[in-house]
């Protein structure tokens, strides 16, 4: 076996014992406490929304003048503690804006008497350090201004923080968003993309939302940070068959070392579903271009990353960002600022939230 070769299994291994002790942290439990169209290179301008006007990045400095502070404070203690907790919000932060605009609609805990985005599949692994930290930034700022911070406006600044601190971009966020009146139990599974989508899918369903190609992909580089559990990418590793029906050992698109290792790693997945690999076996802890690198290297992890560089649409842009994390850093920060500006409410399409858990008088009757 090459040194190369076993440095690579090693690695493998290593990554995913560490991505198998996040995975098992418990998920959030209840009681715990339209986007604007922007030219390539354009500035995202803050927009009119429903309900109310223009958020701005100004929209708390008389009414909670320390918001930005305080939530950094507390979110980079929690990132510290449990560094896992930046993809974990920022994986929060995109299931949230995705399904009804980023209202905070993710946060709602289910209930005996009202289901809630918690009970869709896609939403079950979600993971609890997030919810915490925003629950114990919302705490802070309650303390220090009651009633005046939305949870919408904390997951977006939680998220820019986390970004930040991991060595990612710095990108403006507008606030004055309010928290949802409602919260979907079935939306997630319909709205949010899954690991096995191909990339025409992806395209139309960000292209129905108003992203384009390129921002489709500056968003996929967020993979640079977290990982996946096993069942999401097992299809790749066991009884895989080509496009002919022809059987393989594994995917061969997947560099060889990194899939034998990926299964000696995953080969008791269906009895332990927790086990789990980080999406970036590189640099798992910090935000860069990596990610786009290991696909040209055949270390993409899930068959979506794999085919972002195999599809003439989106090869390119994976080859640009790869080669220039300068590039990257830009485009995924103009996508994040749009992403952050959808669907959100203000005025009395929302409210703000005294707990991120529950709504103040219960759900908006539908």
């Amino acid at each position: 076996m090459s040194a190369m070769r076993l440095s690579l299994l090693l690695l493998v291994a290593a990554a995913a014992l560490s991505a198998r002790a996040a995975a098992q942290m418990p998920p959030f439990q209840g009681g715990q406490q339209g986007p604007p169209v922007v030219p390539a290179g354009g500035q995202v301008q803050p927009q009119p929304v429903a309900g109310g006007g223009p958020l701005s990045p100004e929209f708390y400095s008389q009414s909670c003048p320390r918001t930005e502070r305080i939530i950094a404070e507390v979110v980079q203690s929690k990132q510290m503690a449990n560094p896992t907790t930046a993809a974990g919000v920022l994986r929060v932060f995109f299931h949230d804006c995705f399904v009804s605009g980023c209202d905070a609609s993710v946060l709602i805990a289910s209930n005996q008497f009202a289901k809630s985005e918690h009970d869709a599949e896609i939403n079950h692994s979600l993971p609890g350090d997030a919810f915490d930290a925003v629950v114990r930034a919302k705490l802070a700022l309650e303390l220090e201004c009651p009633g005046v911070v939305s949870c919408a406006d904390i997951l977006a600044l939680a998220s820019r923080v986390l970004v930040t601190m991991t060595g990612g971009p710095r990108y403006p966020v507008s606030l004055g968003r309010r928290d949802s009146l409602s919260s979907s139990p079935t939306a997630p599974d319909v709205e949010l993309p899954h690991a096995n989508y191909t990339v025409d899918r992806l395209i139309q369903m960000f292209g129905a939302k108003g992203f384009t190609v390129q921002e489709l992909v500056a968003l996929s580089g967020a993979h640079t940070l977290g990982f996946s559990h096993c069942k999401e990418f097992a299809d790749r590793l066991y009884n895989f068959r080509d496009k002919g029906g022809k059987p393989e050992d594994f995917d061969p698109s997947m560099n060889q070392s990194y899939a034998k290792g990926l299964q000696a790693v995953c080969k008791d997945y269906l009895k332990d579903p927790t086990i789990a690999a980080f999406n970036d076996i590189m640099t798992p802890g910090k935000f860069d271009n990596m990610y786009f690198v290991n696909l040209e290297r055949g270390l993409g992890l899930l068959s979506t990353d794999e085919e972002l560089f195999t599809d003439p649409r989106t090869k390119p842009l994976v080859q640009r960002y790869a080669a220039n994390s300068t590039a990257f850093f830009d485009d995924f920060g103009r996508a994040m600022e749009k992403l952050s500006l959808f669907g959100v409410k203000t005025g009395a399409d929302g409210e703000i939230r005294r707990r991120c858990d529950a709504y103040n008088n219960g759900p908006m009757p539908k």
